[in-house]
This record gives structure tokens, C-alpha cells and sequence, in this order.
């Protein structure tokens, strides 16, 4: 487990207080399955693309700030340069570094995120939950786009959103469209680093620039703390760019490198922050439980992530198809946190974040006071997905609507599945006494 307890409790603090902050780099999308190029290995492929039509300078090889900036100060970047990224390379599938950055944001766990990356597959797996999250690349788009999620600034540049004006070497920073770009991501970062906890991940460099703009945007020891998570030794990482690993020890007075991989920690800090989710759910149930004369209290560590994420999406009362986009749950889910501790009161057995009543699978999901075929016809999920027996609405009302005239399918069924999937969605009463409770 590299996520240490001290670690994880700081972290956890972070995200009670809105206080954590992500800088990420390339380095967050290279491990499995995402895969993608190093730095240095764009430049090669760009080099070896190129070395057929001039002899270039073989320092220029491994190095795509000084590649780059070979061909910007002859006049021939756009014409030259940019053709040449293998941009298709800096596409693929995101990592659970990814995934966690991504969920921190829309939930607004994460104050925000700055990102050299560009690639897009913070924003991907946002938008496979159904949130349009766009990378800032601008102190003002950050603003504008927290109505989405909270800010991913991507102060480099990104590959769908004006690719030809990526940030590649310091040369550009003299044109006044990138210079204006980097000012405007500078003041965004002067208002809103300080008085945060840092994480960086995946990033390396020795840029002047950016260490210009923390250098602005902290004062000595304005950090509340600076968590470095990179598997190369601390040596290694002063040796690669002393400038920045000065400036970030500069930073706060708590500085800590955590020599592991940046996706697997990611991940632990996820499935912590879910975990704390999960037992402030359970909560909301206790009150009606000591009402009622009902003891149990849910193991919500026996969960993993994507459980919990489920159990996030029930609680909030929306489908599978859409992420979780609260960072605590809402108070009209006591009901739902309710069932929970009623029916594992009563012999169920936790299935994930369903529960198992004498063979019968129940998912519980937040009605909100709305109605069963309101609740059913907002619940599209993918037809392959695995379908509960009943769904426990809790806090939602039989209406007394006509059924439809055709049924749900379900399985082998010749009906197709209807919205909802055929699943017997039933009020919290209707469910206890279907269930013989």
C-alpha cells in the first residue's frame, strides 16, 4: 500500500477544506493501459521523422523544447514541427491516475487540476460519465468551465482544443498570443495556488517559466504542504531540474517525496476519499435506524472503488450512465442509507453496493421524492449491464401510473429491454414486503 495512513489523513484533510490541488504531467499517462510516449520519446519519433531531410543536430534527438525550438527560430514550426507529432500516439485509453483526477474534479473533491498533458483522457473519462469537462487553457475558461467541474487547467496546450498553438519550447513564449495564453494561466495560478496542498504527479521539468510562475504564485512557505509522487529517486528528480525541485521544497514547510507511481497512489487516494463517502452515507441512516430499533453499521471499507462509485451514483439518485458529482452525500439520502442498514439488519449479505435477500438481488437507489416511473424512465443504462431483481426507490412515490402496455424485457427476453432494464422498481414499503421483511 504506497499511500501512507499520514499521507492519506493529510490528503483527506485537503479535500474536507477544498484545498487539494493536482499538477500533472506526462509521466501520469505512461503506465498501463494508456501507455502513452514520454517527452523524449516524441522527440525521437519527431527527429527520426525529419533526419532524412536535414542533418540535425543529434543533441536535438531526446531534448523537444531544443527540437522544437530549432525549427521556431528558423521561421518553420507550424509548417515543420507540428506535422511531425505523432499525434495519434498521444491518444489512447486513460489509466486509473486518469480516472481519479477525473472523478476528483466533477465531484469536486479536487480544488482543481494544472496539467502539462496533451492529451485529453482526464476530460474522456468525464465524458464517458456523461460531463462535459473541458480543458482550460486559459485563467478565464478555468472560471468558465467550473459551472462543469472544478478547473482543469492545461497550461501546455491539448491536442483537440487549438492544437497548433501548443506550447513545445520556450521560443513561442516571446509570440504574443502564447505569452498572453501563459500570463492568463499565471494569474489563475497566483489567485488560487496558495494556502493549498500540493500533489504533483507525473511531472518533471526544469522550465523557467513555470518555475517563474510557482515562484509568483507562492511565497516562501505558502503551501500547506507539497506532495511529490514520482518512482525515480529524489536524487534522480534534483538531478533532472534542480531549479524545480528547489522551488517546490521552497514551497511549504511539509515537502514529501513519495517514490512510487503516480496512478497507483492516485488510486489508493480515490478509493480513500470514496471510502469516507460511503461511511458519511451510512450515516444519514443512523438517526432513523435508533428510531426504528435497528443495529448495524455497513463495513464501507469492505468496498472497492468502483462499488462505491455505484453506491455514489445510487445515493445521488442518478444511472449508471452518469458520473457521481457530489462531494458528500446529499441529506435526502437518508432513506436510501436507511434501507441499507434495515435489510443487512435482517439477514441480506452486501453484494458489491447491492445487497442479497435469500437469493434475490436488491439495488437501493434515492427517489427523492419523486415518482417510481420517473425514477425508472431517468435510469438508461446500457442493456449489458447486470440488472438487479428489484430496485428499493427509497423516498420515491407509487403514483399509481398504468403500466405500459408492452413489458420490460430482460435477458433472453424477444421484448427489448425498456429504460430502466426490467428490474421491479418498487417503493421502500412495497420492496420490505415483497421481501417478506
Amino acid at each position: 500500500m504506497p499511500l501512507s495512513v499520514e499521507i492519506a489523513t493529510k490528503l483527506l484533510g485537503a479535500i474536507e477544506t477544498n484545498t487539494l490541488v493536482f499538477l500533472c504531467g506526462a509521466g501520469l499517462s505512461i503506465p498501463s493501459p494508456s501507455y502513452l510516449p514520454s517527452a523524449a520519446r516524441v522527440s525521437q519519433i519527431c527527429y527520426d521523422k525529419w533526419l532524412p531531410n536535414e542533418n540535425l543536430d543529434a543533441a536535438l534527438k531526446y531534448d523537444v523544447d531544443a527540437l522544437a525550438g530549432h525549427f521556431h527560430a528558423r521561421g518553420d514550426f507550424a509548417a515543420v514541427f507540428i506535422p511531425l507529432v505523432p499525434w495519434n500516439d498521444l491518444a489512447g485509453e486513460f489509466n486509473q491516475g486518469h480516472v481519479a483526477i477525473s472523478d476528483m474534479l466533477v465531484s469536486r473533491a479536487a480544488h482543481g487540476a494544472l496539467s502539462a498533458n496533451f492529451d485529453t483522457m482526464i476530460e474522456t473519462w468525464a465524458e464517458k460519465h456523461k460531463v462535459a469537462m473541458q480543458g482550460a487553457l486559459t485563467g478565464q475558461e478555468a472560471t468558465t468551465f467550473q459551472s462543469v467541474s472544478n478547473p482543469l487547467l492545461k497550461f501546455h496546450g491539448c491536442m483537440r482544443r487549438a492544437r497548433n498553438d501548443t506550447l513545445w519550447t520556450q521560443g513561442q513564449l516571446v509570440e504574443p498570443a502564447v505569452a498572453d495564453r501563459v500570463q492568463s494561466c499565471s494569474n489563475w495560478m497566483n489567485l488560487h495556488l496558495p494556502g493549498k496542498h500540493l500533489v504533483v504527479v507525473g511531472f518533471w521539468t526544469d522550465w523557467g517559466y513555470l518555475n517563474e510562475v510557482l515562484a509568483a504564485a507562492f511565497n516562501v512557505t505558502n503551501a500547506l504542504s507539497v506532495t511529490v509522487i514520482d518512482p525515480n529517486t529524489s536524487a534522480e528528480l534534483q538531478g533532472k531540474a534542480p531549479d524545480l525541485w528547489e522551488k517546490l521544497n521552497d514551497l511549504s514547510g511539509s515537502f514529501t517525496h513519495m517514490q512510487e507511481s503516480g496512478a497507483a497512489v492516485l488510486e489508493e487516494l480515490r478509493l480513500a476519499y470514496s471510502r469516507v463517502w460511503a461511511r458519511k452515507f451510512y450515516a444519514l441512516g443512523k438517526p432513523l435506524a435508533d428510531r426504528a430499533g435497528v443495529i448495524h453499521n455497513p463495513d464501507a471499507d469492505a468496498l472497492n472503488c468502483d462499488q462505491i462509485f455505484d453506491l455514489r451514483r445510487d445515493a445521488q439518485g442518478v444511472s449508471y450512465a452518469h458520473a457521481a458529482t457530489l462531494k458528500e452525500p446529499p441529506a435526502g439520502a437518508a432513506e436510501a442509507a436507511f434501507a441499507h442498514i434495515q435489510l443487512l439488519s435482517s439477514g441480506a449479505v452486501a453484494d458489491g453496493s447491492w445487497l442479497n435477500v435469500a437469493g434475490r438481488s436488491v439495488r437501493i437507489v434515492n427517489g427523492q421524492g419523486q415518482g417510481i416511473d420517473q425514477m425508472r424512465e431517468g435510469h438508461k443504462e446500457p442493456t449489458t449491464l447486470t440488472q438487479a431483481d428489484i430496485v428499493l426507490c427509497a423516498g420515491a412515490v407509487d403514483l399509481g401510473v398504468p403500466a405500459k402496455l408492452i413489458a420490460s424485457g430482460k435477458g433472453s427476453s424477444v421484448v427489448s429491454p425498456a429504460a430502466g432494464g426490467g428490474a421491479r422498481w418498487l417503493t421502500r414499503a412495497s420492496a420490505l414486503a415483497e421481501l417478506g421483511l
